[in-house]
Order: C-alpha cells, then structure tokens, then sequence
C-alpha cells in the first residue's frame, strides 16, 4: 500500500509540474508579427480597410479590421486605436500606401489576420 500511495503522489507531482510547465509556455510565448505592405482602401467610418497590391485596387486582396490597432501617420506619431479613422481615412475612393503588423488568430474553430498596427507610408 505504501507503494502505491508514493506512486501517486509522484504521479501528481509530475502531472501538476507539467501542466505548470505548458502553461507558463503558453502564456509567454512571443508572438510576432508579420509585415504585409500595400495599397489600403477605407470603409466610410475608417475602422477597416481592403488591402490590394496596387493603387488601382481590384478584387485581389484582403480585408483587415483596424479598430484597436496602434498606428502612425506620416507625422511618425504612434497613437493607439481608441482614437478613431488612422491615416487612411474615410474617403472610399482614395487608397493609401500603408505596412500592416498582422497576427493570425485561431480560436473555436475559426481563424483570421489581426491587424495589430498600421504604419502609413
């Protein structure tokens, strides 16, 4: 009995100091992200953007989401993203010449690029 008492015990130990081990893995991991450039077009409120690969446009793109993204205009002033449109604007029609921090996301089954700054250029 003694024996098996102190396997378990070890068993326990083992157990808790893995799980210790992933968790502080997990929640310090370094995330970085990835740098994508482009031509940036508005939506009329400014809080998300089509990302093309030319002035011109075109349905060749992706779309991103910039609301709560740090960004810097060409003042190279960081402001964080409580403070409404970034550099890009509201004008629909103009596009803008901008670098994205993207991260990707996957949570519940669903997945996605976060913009996490933009750098207008």
């Amino acid at each position: 009995m003694n024996g098996t008492i102190k396997r378990h015990a070890v068993t326990a130990v083992v157990a808790v100091a893995a799980v210790a081990i992933t968790a502080t893995w997990l929640l310090n991991r370094d995330v970085r992200p990835t740098t994508v450039e482009g031509w940036a077009w508005p939506n009329a409120a400014g809080n998300t953007i089509w990302l093309t690969e030319s002035p011109e446009g075109g349905s060749n793109g992706d779309g991103f989401i910039l609301s709560g993204a740090r960004w810097v205009g060409p003042d190279n002033v960081w402001r964080d993203g409580s403070s409404g449109p970034t550099c890009v604007g509201t004008d629909t029609t103009v596009a803008t010449h901008v670098q994205l921090g993207v991260v990707d996301v996957r949570t519940d089954g669903m997945s996605w690029r976060h913009a996490v700054w933009l750098r207008c250029l």
